[in-house]
């Protein structure tokens, strides 16, 4: 609970008209959530405005109103005018959950590929080494004494300090966590100060909110630009564009790379078994030894950011090896199943063409007779990679099924077509729409030697189509068509 005066403090342009002592018990920037003697923020969106919506707030109770523009409301409600609402709420937020996220440790992952399992892998480190840590993901939020479904990568900053605060009374002094490109792009993680950022990768990905890989990089690199000294940046050298990331903050820089000598953190070896992999990295100090249930060459890179992310925090070798080999799974990434005839089955989240070409080649090294790979794309989001992650299909499996994904808006057939666009050899292309029918019809043709990919949901639990969310989990549906097929 705090006052509407302590809740703008920093904010020199507010202006009030109304008792700027009001109590605020909580606050919701949606009207459906506003709570008597709450808070509401009136954010102008992308389809919606928020300020229609100040009178629905003011019926379920709230009484204090932030917005830009004049709105009517009756005179005991107290009404705050701010120049721009979106980017004034993490300010909002840090001083209504304060202290919460002044006095934590963030760790902050970006990148197109590769942020969930780093981040897991952060976090599964962190804990070995005693850190009480939270952790922000794609597939989860766990605060300390709960984990929920995230329904975002990077929540809005209001809900965002919420989960801080949570970690906070439970007790965590540190929080890792994924950081999207949008979110940085419209404010939500402003003013977090993260004592280490940590850069994946960049391919083509939502470009229809970006418009240009620059722009998209550009958008990733704030998160750079804002550490200051003795704060750390974890880069992939590998990467053209973590090159150019070195030069582009003021935080301490460690990187790492699978080849170059020059890099912090350098893979000496690494072998690939039934059950995982061995890995040698040199590392200041000298040399690593892990071993990982996790499998793949992408998955050496995570291991690489996260060691080096660990460590430039102050973790031990000791503990760096231990909290990898702690983590032994990661939900919806290549989580595995065996079907009747022995074929193996995977499924993935890997929803670019970079994504899915590196889990192809990991799938690849298993030396299948035949890799099937089953797939589509999202509908209303960047169209240019769907011809992308045709071509790459077409380059590494021998067999594809394309088929629905969050089509949304979309028709699935005009997704397809332009999928289909990248595809040369067509003759060893299916279309099946019906994306359960898709996955039965691949594990149905798929003999003792062959490799199943099911990819670009993983985790994810429903399809988004046409403004609804049906209820659709890879891994469920696989395991039910594999009963129907025991005769379970």
């Amino acid at each position: 609970m705090k006052r509407v005066s302590d809740i703008i403090t920093g904010i020199p342009d507010a202006r009030i008209e109304g008792d700027a002592t009001r109590l605020v018990v909580d606050m919701a920037y949606d009207s459906r959530r506003a709570v008597q003697d709450g808070a509401f923020v009136a954010l102008k969106g992308f389809n919606v405005d928020g300020h229609r919506f100040v009178n629905d707030a003011y019926a379920s109770g709230a009484r204090t109103f932030f917005v830009e523009t004049p709105v009517s409301l009756p005179e005991d409600a107290t009404v705050v005018y701010l120049k721009n609402t979106r980017q004034q709420l993490p300010v909002l937020a840090r001083n209504f959950f304060a202290p919460a996220s002044q006095s934590m440790k963030f760790i902050g992952i970006t990148g197109t590929n590769g942020k969930t399992t780093t981040a897991y892998l952060v976090h599964s480190i962190l804990k070995t080494a005693g850190w009480g840590v939270g952790l922000i993901s794609s597939i989860e939020y766990q605060t300390g004494k709960a984990s929920q479904p995230a329904n975002r990568t990077t929540p809005e900053a209001l809900d965002l300090h919420r989960l801080f605060y949570e970690m906070y009374r439970n007790g965590l002094k540190s929080c890792v966590m994924e950081v999207s490109s949008h979110a940085l792009e419209l404010h939500r993680v402003d003013g977090i100060r993260f004592s280490a950022a940590v850069f994946t990768n960049l391919t083509q990905d939502h470009l229809d909110f970006h418009g240009t890989m620059e722009n998209y990089f550009r958008a990733k690199a704030l998160l750079f630009a804002r550490l200051e000294e003795n704060d750390r940046a974890i880069i992939n050298l590998d990467d053209p564009y973590g090159e150019r990331l070195v030069h582009m903050t003021e935080g301490d820089v460690f990187t790492y790379s699978l080849q170059n000598p020059n890099a912090t953190f350098v893979l000496k070896n690494f072998t690939l078994g039934h059950a995982g992999m061995f890995i040698v990295l040199r590392m200041p100090g000298g040399e690593l030894h892990v071993q990982t249930s996790l499998t793949g060459k992408y998955n050496v890179y995570n291991i690489l950011a996260a060691v080096a992310t660990a460590h430039a925090l102050g973790v031990t070798p000791d503990k760096l090896a231990a909290g990898v080999e702690r983590l032994t799974a990661v939900p919806g990434r290549l989580e595995r199943f065996t079907a009747p005839t022995g074929a193996r089955i995977f499924v993935d989240y890997a929803h670019t063409a970079d994504a899915m070409a590196r889990v192809m080649e990991t799938l690849l090294e298993m030396h299948p007779q035949r890799l099937i790979v089953v797939f589509g794309a999202g509908g209303d989001r960047d169209a240019g990679k769907r011809p992308r992650m045709g071509k790459a299909a077409d380059e590494y499996a021998d067999k594809i099924i394309l088929t629905t994904d969050n089509s949304r808006s979309e028709p699935t057939e005009s997704i397809i077509q332009d999928i289909l666009r990248g595809i040369e050899n067509k003759d060893k292309t299916d279309v099946i729409i019906d994306r359960r029918q898709a996955i039965k019809c691949a594990i149905e043709m798929a003999g003792e030697n062959d490799v199943v990919l099911i990819a670009g949901k993983g985790h994810e639990d429903y399809l988004e189509i046409q403004g609804k969310r049906i209820p659709f989990d890879d891994r469920q549906v696989v395991t039910e068509i594999l009963a129907e097929i025991s005769g379970g």
